[in-house]
C-alpha cells in the first residue's frame, strides 16, 4: 500500500476481480430458466468466462436485500411483484446491479430504461441475441468489478468499492465519501489526488470540490445534477459544457457499452 508523506494512504483503486462473474436468474418459468442457463453455460465454455449461476423464481427474494450478483437476468412477468416493479424498488434503494430483462412482450422495452435496465431480451431466448447482450454486460461490469479505493478514516483503514460511492466532496482538506446507504466516510486528503485515482471510472468532476458517480445521476438541469439517492450537486459554470457532454455521452452509450 502506498502511503503519502503525511502518513495517509493515497486513495488508489485496487483491482481484486478474479474474473468470476456471479449471475442471478429471476425467472418463474422452468423452461425459460433452463434455456437461459443453457445459454450461460454455452457462453461460459466458448469464452472461457467462469460464471456462478443461481436462480430464484420470485422477486420477493431480492427486493429487501442487495442481490449477491454482478448481473441480474430478470423476467418482467413474475407473479406477485413483477420484474419492472422489483427493479424500481432496487433502484430506489440505490442498488446499481446491471439488469437485463427477459420478456415475452417487446413493448416493455421502452419502460425497461425507466429503471435503468442495461438491456432486454424477448422470449424465447436465442443464443445469438443472448451472446450480444452478455458481451455488453461484461464490458460494463469489468470497468468497476472489484475496483475500490483505500482511505484512512478516524476508525482506521477502509476499503470502499466504487460502486457504493455516490459522490465525493471536499471541505478544506477533508474528503467526504458519500455512500449509497446514506452514510459517509470522512478522511484527510487531496481532491486532486482522489480525482486522478478515479480516472477511467464513472466519476466526473462537476465542481472543483465535487465528484459524482454518473451511474447514480438521474437528472441534469441548468443548476446541477440530482442523484437517485436524492442528493443534489451544482455544476460550476466553467465545467458545465464538459459535464453535460460527458454525461450525455455516458448515457448515450459511448461509455456504457
Amino acid at each position: 500500500m502506498d502511503v503519502a508523506s503525511n502518513g495517509i494512504p493515497d486513495a488508489n483503486p485496487t483491482d481484486s476481480a478474479s474474473g468470476l462473474v456471479r449471475i442471478l436468474v429471476v425467472e418463474d418459468d422452468e423452461n425459460e430458466a433452463a434455456a437461459l442457463v443453457s445459454c450461460l453455460k454455452r457462453y461460459e465454455q466458448l469464452h472461457s468466462q467462469p460464471f456462478v449461476i443461481s436462480r430464484t423464481n420470485t422477486a420477493f427474494d431480492i427486493i429487501d436485500t442487495v442481490p449477491d450478483a454482478d448481473i441480474l437476468f430478470m423476467d418482467i412477468g413474475l407473479p406477485g411483484i413483477n420484474g419492472m416493479e422489483a427493479a424500481g424498488m432496487l433502484r430506489m434503494r440505490g442498488v446499481r446491479t446491471p439488469i437485463i430483462f427477459i420478456t415475452s412482450l417487446a413493448q416493455y422495452a421502452a419502460s425497461s430504461y425507466e429503471v435503468d435496465a442495461l438491456d432486454f431480451m424477448v422470449k424465447p431466448v436465442k443464443y445469438e441475441s443472448f451472446a450480444l447482450r452478455m458481451d455488453r454486460a461484461l464490458r460494463v461490469i469489468r470497468r468497476t468489478l472489484g475496483r475500490s479505493i483505500v482511505v484512512k478514516t478516524k476508525e482506521g483503514l477502509r476499503v470502499l468499492p466504487i460502486t457504493t460511492i455516490t459522490a465525493i466532496t471536499v471541505d478544506g482538506h477533508t474528503i467526504h465519501y458519500h455512500q449509497t446507504d446514506g452514510t459517509e466516510f470522512v478522511a484527510r486528503g487531496s481532491m486532486g489526488k482522489v480525482a486522478q485515482s478515479l480516472e477511467g471510472t464513472p466519476f466526473i468532476m462537476v465542481t472543483s470540490g465535487t465528484l459524482v458517480n454518473m451511474d447514480y445521476v438521474r437528472s441534469v438541469d441548468t443548476w446541477g445534477v440530482t442523484l437517485s439517492t436524492g442528493e443534489e450537486y451544482p455544476i460550476s459554470r466553467p465545467k458545465r459544457r464538459d459535464v453535460l457532454r460527458d454525461i450525455a455521452n455516458y448515457f448515450g452509450g459511448s461509455n456504457r457499452s
